[in-house]
């Protein structure tokens, strides 16, 4: 069974070019060093402002650890405020 962590973020204070920069050759990155990295993806809705990830573990502690070191409220980047955190099941992927 997979596991994943949705991360729901408002980034309308970061533009466009630094978000998907940050997203490419940060975030990406280094998500997919932590232990039971699966897979991830990325989002952004620049209309709405807003963007998201889901990164998919081997397990349920390690999806827990990845979000338990997150906060709803936190600003992981300037211009990046994170607004939603859960960890889920996967049940299907294609």
């Amino acid at each position: 069974m997979l596991y994943g962590v949705f991360v729901e973020v408002d980034n309308s204070g970061e533009a466009r070019e630094d978000r998907i920069k940050g997203l490419r050759e940060e975030l990406a990155p280094a998500m997919k060093q932590t232990p039971g990295f699966h897979s991830g993806v990325f989002a952004t809705n620049d209309p709405a402002g807003t963007g998201f990830m889901v990164a998919v573990y081997e397990t349920r502690e390690q999806a827990e650890a990845v979000g338990g070191r997150l906060q709803v409220g936190m600003t992981p980047r300037p211009g990046v405020t994170i607004t939603r955190i859960e960890v889920v099941e996967v049940v299907a992927s294609i």
